[in-house]
């Protein structure tokens, strides 16, 4: 668990899925959710009455998490899940799949984009992006494409609509460089350590929730909340990548499971992004969340007060999408 702490946003006992509001009616994406953290986080909206779309790469697995769901939920709730097929590591799969979700719902209120890799080994995607720079291309390749439908949604009655970019405090990685985002190099730095192209693909993930919330404000749509957090150091799939980067550690790593967070655990801090009524209450617009709920300041470069490295990164996601999807 993150020893980096942040103020407490809330008083009284720690927050929990027991607080998590009635979401009957409401529409949501989650992104990597076979498993870990979206796992967890399909399963708690499900329970609450969302219907939610599990969008990840291996159809197989996904519909295996689903049933195995459906199972923990029980048969009286009949949870609505659904299944569409999203590789991170593709802006074709990402805007097709977007598109998919439009063509099938009117609405969407919740987008967690949960979906990453973390610290492998250096390779490129098929579209010539470094792979962990896809945990930040990627997920602008599906939230843009589904923006104007989320911007309807704000326009409806009652609407809470959310945008939950799952970052790490693995970001600080990223100042032990100077980050470049203008060109598709700036991303794809082979001679940087694997943590610090995970740290860079983290930043990208704040800048642009920061981009993100500003150019909402600026198209007149105030009531859609843009949030990043940090779910803690949890046990879930992730460690594949160290693992195939440093294949010492595989052995080691159930003792080293057994000192981390839980999913369970760990997805408090984007379940409560993504529907607690305190974000609205408390406008944590743009907001930095650490485990578990509590809001964190952001260091100057991911702050980015003069929106440099977020205009940067958000022209060049924009280009590849035009080249690639």
């Amino acid at each position: 668990m993150s020893c980096t702490m942040g103020l407490n946003i809330f008083s009284g006992k720690q927050w929990d899925v027991s607080s998590i509001p009635d979401l009957s009616g409401r529409v949501a994406i989650v992104t990597g959710g076979n498993t870990g953290l979206g796992y967890i986080t399909v399963r708690e909206l499900a329970r609450k009455g969302a219907r939610v779309y599990m969008l990840s790469r291996t159809e197989s697995r996904a519909l295996t998490a689903i049933e195995k769901i459906k199972g923990e939920l029980g048969p009286d709730l009949q949870p609505e899940i659904l299944y569409i097929n999203f590789d991170l590591l593709s802006l074709k799969s990402a805007k097709k799949a977007a598109e998919e979700f439009i063509q099938r719902e009117g609405r969407l209120d919740v987008l967690v984009n949960n979906a990453g890799i973390m610290a492998t080994p250096y390779e490129l995607s098929p579209d010539g992006i470094e792979i962990q720079a896809c945990n930040g291309t990627g997920h602008f390749a599906l939230t843009v494409t589904l923006l104007p439908l989320l911007k309807e949604t704000a326009a409806m009655p009652d609407s809470h609509v959310r945008i939950v970019n799952v970052t790490s405090n693995g970001y600080l990685a990223a100042h032990t460089t100077t980050p470049d985002f203008s060109s598709l190099e700036g991303l794809n730095q082979k001679t940087w350590s694997t943590w610090v192209r995970y740290g860079l693909s983290k930043l990208t993930n704040i800048l642009f929730t920061n981009e993100l919330q500003k150019r909402l404000a600026e198209s007149g749509t105030t009531n859609i909340y843009c949030l990043s957090i940090h779910p803690g150091v949890v046990a879930t799939e992730l460690a594949r990548g160290p693992q195939q980067s440093w294949p010492i550690l595989a052995p080691m790593w159930v003792i080293i499971s057994m000192l981390l967070m839980t999913p369970d655990q760990g997805a408090l801090t984007q379940l409560y992004a993504a529907t607690s009524p305190e974000v609205e209450e408390k406008d944590l617009k743009a907001a930095l969340l650490f485990p578990v709920a509590q809001l964190k300041g952001k260091t100057s470069i991911a702050e980015d007060k003069d929106g440099k490295l977020g205009g940067d990164f958000w022209a060049l996601c924009e280009a590849l999408m035009r080249q690639k999807a």
